[in-house]
């Protein structure tokens, strides 16, 4: 089966949380997340190895918008649903749908850590 015809809820909702796919214009609050938390995530994500820009990150998530539509990658972004902040992402990464398997794949912005996000 084609993956592309696999459907695959493009958000859904806790009691405090959305979740949903990447979409073009949310790459300035990922900026700003991933900045905001550079030496946290500098050991364990190679893309914090230096100070993020707005357009490096819109093309990443311009690029995981694409991917999650033909299922190559299914990148979710977390938000506050009260105050619509974004506070993670995650996703399930080098997908084998033959198999089917993947990676599960996260981090946190650093403000938000301790609050049981």
């Amino acid at each position: 089966m084609n993956p592309i015809l696999l459907d695959f809820p493009t958000e859904f909702e806790t009691d405090r949380l959305l979740i949903r796919m990447p979409l073009p214009g949310d790459g300035a609050v990922t900026c700003e997340s991933i900045n905001a938390s550079l030496k946290e995530l500098q050991p364990w994500m190679p893309f914090a190895q230096k100070e993020q820009s707005v357009e490096e990150t819109e093309v990443v998530i311009r690029q995981g918008y694409v991917n999650f539509l033909n299922r190559s990658d299914l990148r979710l972004l977390v938000f506050k649903k009260d105050t619509g902040e974004f506070v993670a992402s995650s996703g399930l990464h080098r997908i084998n749908w033959d198999v089917p398997k993947f990676e599960i794949g996260y981090w946190i912005d650093t403000r938000y850590c301790g609050q049981g996000i």
